[in-house]
């Protein structure tokens, strides 16, 4: 390795740290020996110590010796056997409290050869409480309750539930329940259904159980389903007929706790995620503009001083300005996106506002694609925010315009159909509607569940956060964002914005 790839490859290594240490995630990296090298200042304040402090330390010279002991224990587990690890632990921070902390760890492999374990750290300390009192609230009330997914495990199950079933919490299972309750309910616990059926409990006496299934349900963000399965003991109930609906409404209730509980997990997820990726685009936009200009400016002198040259560069120094133009809108989305800019509105007519948006951002697009407007609120006047709009109305038409034309202004329609959008602004009572339609190839019902989530994208460039900053602008302003599409017919896109007084759009803002 020559100095100058040494320096830059220091240079890189330095560039990690420094953005690793801006994280407020944990993180840290020990050697082969389980000796820490790296240690981000959110990780050094969890534990109390400073970076200084980590470097060239074990565990053994940080923590007592046997919950020392059971982490090498993990990490050795780890580099031995090439698997990450995801576990809970338990960690007293400097104040004295004891902390649940997920830890997830994985073994890297260097170029040259060198082991290093990577780990990082969550607290979760609040989500246990909350699934502690969720918990306790299912052992409360005075139904048999449990949650079983597709795979036929048993994730949660309260103690009346057990002592309904006559069977300790080891012996419980899926398939007993369904054996239980006969071969005549082989939908059941999928199938959303309510029926009654008699057991023998240990005593030999016959009880008569009502079961009540919610169905298959996406309570989270994961591929597998979940079901809700209530069960009452209806043998001396006299009243079970005037209950009945009183039951589904708990066991519903209860299903959308559930579901709301495992959202707010999703939201930490995604809320840590988000400000993850709003530090990192702060590093990304000051170490990339700054050669950006660089490159648009040199591009500039050289074209200027070839420009008599008998040699043709025109197409090279358009390529050069749209890749630089390309990588300033990416830039450009990152920031919006994560950053959420305040509303800065005004008070103006709508439709002269658009028509002169339009007459800019159609004079840009390709020759090829059909631009109709139909601008329908007359003297309309709203409080908006322009230089916040204008960013949603370009995203659509750029959306429609590259869904139907490609980067060198051909058509991608597989058919003899001109490439076709259409503007229309209308009310509907107290909002604004402002709809944008193509006849490009449309999108499958897949697609449409997905385009509103940051990073997805079935293109083969751009961030995949149009649509999501086109939601968080439209959201901004109290309004809505409407989405249909068809394959091989086209797609429509209506934002739908509240028309506020200013006085009331202020207090809004």
């Amino acid at each position: 390795m020559t100095d100058k790839t040494h320096a830059q490859t220091q240079l890189t290594v330095e560039m990690l740290y420094e953005v690793l240490d801006q994280l407020p995630t944990p993180i840290y990296i020990k050697d082969s020996n389980l000796c820490f090298v790296f240690s981000n200042r959110a990780h050094c304040d969890m534990v109390g110590k400073t970076a200084a402090e980590f470097v060239g330390l074990s565990d053994q010279d940080i923590h007592p010796a046997q919950l020392a002991k059971e982490f090498m224990a993990k990490d050795h587990a780890v580099l031995d056997n090439d698997r990450p690890l995801v576990v809970d632990e338990e960690v007293r921070y400097p104040d004295g409290h004891l902390h649940q902390i997920l830890t997830r760890k994985a073994k890297y492999v260097a170029p040259d050869g060198r082991s290093f374990l990577i780990g990082t750290n969550s607290d979760v300390t609040l989500l246990k409480k909350r699934e502690a009192q969720n918990r306790a609230i299912t052992e409360s009330i005075p139904v048999g309750v449990m949650q079983v997914d597709e795979n036929g495990r048993i994730s949660s199950c309260n103690q009346l539930l057990y002592s309904y079933m006559n069977r300790e919490p080891s012996n419980i299972s899926i398939e007993y329940i369904c054996a239980t309750v006969g071969k005549s309910e082989t939908e059941f616990p999928g199938l959303n259904s309510r029926f009654e059926c008699e057991i023998v409990d240990s005593g030999g006496n016959k009880r008569r159980l009502l079961f009540i299934s919610s169905g298959w349900l996406k309570l989270s963000s994961s591929a597998t389903r979940s079901a809700i399965v209530s069960v009452v003991d209806v043998s001396e109930n006299v009243e079970l007929k005037r209950i009945n609906d009183e039951i589904v409404r708990l066991n519903n209730d209860l299903a959308e706790n559930v579901r709301l509980l495992h959202d707010a997990q999703d939201a930490l997820v995604r809320k840590g995620r988000l400000e993850q990726m709003g530090q990192l685009t702060a590093t990304i936009a000051h170490e990339l503009r700054n050669p950006l200009g660089a490159i648009r400016t040199s591009a500039f002198v050289m074209e200027r001083r070839l420009r008599d040259s008998p040699v043709d560069l025109d197409a090279q120094f358009l390529r050069i300005k749209n890749g630089v133009t390309r990588c300033d809108n990416i830039i450009a989305q990152l920031l919006d996106f994560a950053r959420g800019k305040q509303l800065d509105c005004k008070l103006m007519n709508f439709d002269e506002w658009l028509s002169r948006i339009l007459e800019e951002e159609v004079a840009r697009m390709p020759a090829s694609v059909n631009v109709q407007c139909l601008l329908g609120l007359g003297d309309t006047r709203m409080c908006f925010d322009p230089g916040r709009l204008q960013r949603a109305i370009i995203n659509l038409l750029a959306n429609a315009s590259e869904a139907m034309v490609g980067a060198d202004g051909n058509e991608k329609l597989p058919d003899s159909r001109q490439a076709q959008i259409s503007i229309s602004t209308f009310l509907d009572g107290a909002s604004v509607g402002i709809s944008v339609i193509d006849n490009g190839p449309g999108m499958s019902p897949e697609v449409v569940e997905r385009i509103r989530e940051p990073l997805f994208t079935t293109k083969s460039f751009g961030t995949g956060l149009g649509v999501p900053v086109i939601e968080q602008i439209v959201t901004q302003h109290g309004g809505t964002l409407e989405i249909a599409s068809e394959p091989g017919v086209g797609s429509s896109f209506t934002l739908r914005l509240p028309i506020y007084e200013e006085q009331a759009l202020s207090q809004t803002a």
